[in-house]
């Protein structure tokens, strides 16, 4: 008999014997998510390292890329039921880990206020601060933030971009243009002049993401924003001043690289003095 070590032995093991995976209604949505977990982590990825640790890191990178976190909790549970069946039927000496799921929100995502970006900023150490400014100012993605490269920066034209300046390098896939907004101008200038153009404004500091999501939740903690509130929410924050300033839809689809525009639309939900503005406007 064939040990079972890899992610994928234990996906096809649990697919052949639980009779739920076997025969249930559902068997085609579980084998996506099931999946989405292979191409994250790979086929050959040992089930002994499926940590707790190594789930939050995906579910942090789906958290990144947008997914709600209906879908997040809903990609993740078919692999702890995989390791859970396994642990059951003694093909794996080790217990599952347990991860918490996420909540699942209705409505407009969390976000901080400027004051709150402000305070932010003033408890935290200057490399920290501005990399937290530059977030809020930019709504970029912390993958984006981390690799972005001096020659992403025109500072002649004052913007600057995600996913590559197009002609400065051969990366493929989308790309976004954004103006430098006031706040980090001199921030950005700092980073950029007389340095080399593939060097990185901000992820040199910084060897991953994981260090910066370590010291920003302490200085939410700090403020009182704890927990709801994470790193990802200077993005929402971006949107959310946005909508509040007036920026029309499209524009803030395009400026946040948004895919999908009912992914946008979750920051328009109307507040009361905007509807009575509406009713106003119309009926006077």
């Amino acid at each position: 008999m064939t040990e079972i070590t890899t992610w994928q032995q234990g996906v096809d093991y649990t697919f052949r014997t639980r009779t739920s995976w076997k025969h249930g209604s559902g068997r085609k949505t579980t084998a996506i998510n099931c999946r989405h977990f292979t191409d994250f982590a790979g086929a050959d990825y040992p089930l002994k390292d499926i940590t707790r640790k190594f789930l939050k890191s995906y579910q942090m990178d789906m958290e990144d890329r947008e997914i709600c976190n209906g879908s997040i909790n809903r990609r993740v549970t078919p692999i702890t039921t995989v390791l859970s069946h396994l642990y059951d039927e003694d093909e794996i000496d080790f217990a599952p880990p347990k991860v918490k799921q996420f909540k699942e929100s209705v409505g407009r995502p969390y976000y901080f206020t400027q004051d709150e970006v402000d305070k932010l900023c003033s408890i935290t150490n200057n490399a920290l601060s501005e990399l937290i400014r530059f977030a809020a100012c930019t709504g970029g993605r912390m993958t984006e933030l981390l690799t972005i490269q001096a020659k992403d920066v025109d500072l002649d034209k004052n913007c600057l971009y995600f996913g590559g300046r197009p002609g400065f390098n051969t990366k493929n896939g989308d790309w976004r243009v954004l103006p430098i907004a006031e706040p980090i101008q001199q921030i950005v200038r700092d980073r950029v002049v007389g340095t080399h153009p593939d060097c990185h404004i901000f992820g040199d500091e910084w060897c991953n993401g994981k260090s910066v999501l370590w010291y920003f939740k302490k200085a939410t903690r700090d403020i009182g924003k704890e927990p709801h509130y994470v790193f990802h929410s200077l993005r929402h924050s971006f949107a959310t001043w946005n909508v509040e300033s007036g920026t029309q839809l499209r524009v803030l689809m395009d400026m946040m690289g948004h895919k999908l525009y009912k992914t946008t639309l979750r920051y328009a939900k109307a507040t009361d003095p905007s509807r009575n503005a509406a009713i106003a406007s119309v009926f006077g």
